[in-house]
């Protein structure tokens, strides 16, 4: 992958058509050119429309990762510890996938290495540790324990955690950015959360994600709103747990 502009990077759709939609419409407004959409991962579980969430990204992605929920669905993860309405989550999601969306599921991997104008870049869903693709990232401590894994790359794309955030390391311990645009120095390690699409929790109910300038260097974080209430009745349709359509408003 050689010469690409700006690349939006996306995550945990979790079935949220709606929002996935808002956030499609927000990129094509962007005055940015934007060449490619990556997707890291959970395209469905919560939320009400998981076979339209699934269609889109395959439409509209050029790069999709595997997510813990899709590896649920088809049967690669062990969902034992998972609590209830996770499961009836899962159950209810299976029954509403088309054998084409299962398939695709089933076909993702959970790790990507890419070069994009020359920075080295791993897409991942929660690690790149493929041994443990799951394990969640959210602070220094956690990282320490994937430092062997992506020291030979630039940025580290993850998801999972619903949280978005950046840490770099120029060489002397993992440092926090707490800004919504900055650019990328050649010479440090990136560790990007993109947040989530379909249910943030970081307290702010709309949907997050992250664009990518590779000819300039630079990450920005984005924020979209979306129809909440439209996906809210949605769930009403279905027997998926209460809870899941609550939080949305919470962002949490």
């Amino acid at each position: 992958m050689g010469d690409k502009n700006s690349i939006a990077i996306i995550s945990d759709i979790h079935g949220n058509y709606t929002a996935l939609n808002s956030v499609l419409e927000k990129i094509n407004k962007m005055d940015t050119d934007i060449s490619d959409i990556m997707c890291l991962g959970d395209l469905v579980g919560y939320n009400p429309e998981p076979e339209k969430s699934v269609n889109k990204i395959r439409e509209v992605c050029s790069k999709v990762i595997a997510g813990n929920h899709d590896k649920a669905m088809v049967g690669e993860l062990n969902t034992s510890w998972f609590r209830g309405s996770v499961k009836k989550s899962i159950r209810w999601t299976q029954n509403n996938l088309s054998q084409s969306s299962l398939d695709y599921l089933s076909e993702l991997d959970t790790r990507e290495d890419i070069v994009i104008n020359g920075n080295k870049i791993i897409l991942a869903h929660g690690s790149p540790n493929e041994n443990a693709p799951f394990t969640y990232i959210f602070n220094k401590f956690d990282i320490q324990n994937i430092e062997p894994l992506i020291m030979n790359s630039n940025i580290l794309f993850i998801g999972h955690t619903h949280i978005p955030y950046c840490f770099y390391n120029k060489g002397d311990g993992w440092v926090n950015i707490d800004k919504k645009e900055f650019k990328i120095n050649p010479n440090y390690n990136y560790i990007i959360n993109v947040g989530s699409v379909g249910q943030p929790r970081d307290r702010d109910p709309r949907s997050s994600f992250v664009i990518f300038d590779s000819k300039k260097n630079t990450i920005m974080f984005k924020r979209e709103k979306y129809n909440i209430e439209e996906v809210q009745q949605k769930f009403q349709a279905t027997d998926l747990p209460e809870s899941f359509s609550l939080r949305l408003k919470q962002g949490r």
